[in-house]
């Protein structure tokens, strides 16, 4: 074999190494589109801004309320123990689902921009569904309420991701 045709058949060699290079960095591309989140968004108001400080919740009961100071004091304690609910179980769901789509990453063959996609929805769906079968309470029950259905959902989102995490694992 003559000195050109090796070369040729090593240059043909280059041109299909750097044709199938140039392919799985457009599929990585592609796949980096397609990639979900860092956090899951919601997309309900106040998302990630509950504030379950004391001060806060007092000035809420004292600007939703015309009660004596006693149960402004009991009712900010109620406010505050919905809103930490609330703030926990939003965290929890978010861990999860961090950790989830570090282990879907593993595994090319799964989709994790649809299953964030799709665990946003019902989300969604499962606070829709719950404040649907409330008469949303007055006073400071309206915020304990729906803290609470926060809470419930985001819980039971985060305990079906702790379920998908162990079984990929």
């Amino acid at each position: 074999m003559s000195k050109y045709f090796k070369m040729a058949r090593i240059n043909a060699v280059c041109v299909a190494l750097a044709g199938i290079l140039f392919a799985a960095s457009l599929y990585d591309l592609s796949r980096a589109e397609d990639a979900p989140p860092g956090d899951l968004t919601i997309g309900y108001d106040g998302e990630g801004k509950i504030d379950a400080s004391e001060q806060a919740c007092l000035s809420f009961v004292k600007e939703t309320t015309m009660w004596s100071k006693t149960e402004i004091e009991q009712g900010a304690l109620k406010v505050c123990a919905a809103r930490k609910r609330h703030a926990e179980a939003y965290e929890a769901l978010q861990r999860n689902y961090r950790a989830l789509i570090q282990e879907m990453a593993k595994d090319a063959r799964l989709d994790p921009a649809s299953a964030a996609s799709n665990l946003k929805i019902l989300m969604k769906a499962c606070m829709d569904h719950k404040l649907a079968l409330t008469t949303g309470g007055h006073n400071i029950m309206i915020d304990v309420i729906e803290n609470d259905i926060a809470s419930k959902c985001f819980a039971l989102g985060a305990n079906l991701l702790g379920d998908e995490i162990r079984e990929l694992r």
